[in-house]
């Protein structure tokens, strides 16, 4: 089973898990993650259930994630992970504000549930094609488009992506940044881990 829960990145002096909102969730934490400058990412198993994809801006983890931002003055990043097929990208930043986008988002469309699985169900398998796997691919692409809507893919995310890290103090490239939105890995909690690399964070190791 893959995990379930939240990845908040930020940077303090202090622990993250010592900051008021992650404190009272610290029960929640599986790993703790730290690297050079403050840098830090804490998992979270299973928070707090108003943490639900897709957030749109007025949900639990967007109200921790500005009073993250409000305590570190850094830029802040959560990827809220669905048995590790996917996840959703919330960040804010002093400047920039508010961008989200989505890591995978084909694999994980499933657990998000109705009304946008309703196309990968809505089918006759009496009716099915030879080509099950572009009828598939259809279904998928058909079912994601209302959550892109929602969430903006890779090509639209990066640019917000890379404005938040030269925020946090680096230079990323965007096309690079968008090639790993846009791409695949085993596990979407280390796929994150990946995306922090391009967007220039430090390497991490367990506090």
């Amino acid at each position: 089973m893959g995990f379930w829960g939240t990845m908040l990145v930020a940077c303090a002096e202090q622990p993250l898990t010592e900051l008021a909102g992650v404190r009272e969730l610290e029960g929640h934490a599986v790993w703790h993650g730290r690297g050079a400058g403050g840098w830090q990412v804490v998992q979270l198993h299973r928070p707090p259930v108003d943490w639900r994809v897709p957030m749109t801006g007025s949900d639990g983890l967007d109200l921790l994630l500005e009073s993250l931002l409000a305590q570190t003055r850094r830029p802040v990043l959560a990827a809220t992970v669905l048995d590790s097929d996917g996840a959703q990208l919330v960040g804010y930043s002093p400047g920039a504000g508010r961008w989200s986008g989505w890591l995978m988002l084909e694999r994980m469309i499933e657990y998000i549930g109705s009304p946008y699985t309703d196309p990968l169900d809505d089918y006759n398998e009496e009716d099915l094609p030879e080509d099950l796997d572009a009828f598939w691919q259809e279904r998928y692409e058909l079912a994601c488009r209302p959550l892109y809507e929602l969430v903006p893919p890779a090509a639209t995310a990066a640019p917000r992506a890379v404005a938040w890290a030269v925020e946090a103090g680096f230079a990323p490239e965007v096309d690079t940044v968008a090639a790993v939105l846009d791409g695949d890995g085993v596990f979407a909690e280390e796929y994150l881990l990946k995306l922090l690399a391009v967007l220039g964070l430090p390497p991490l190791s367990a506090a």
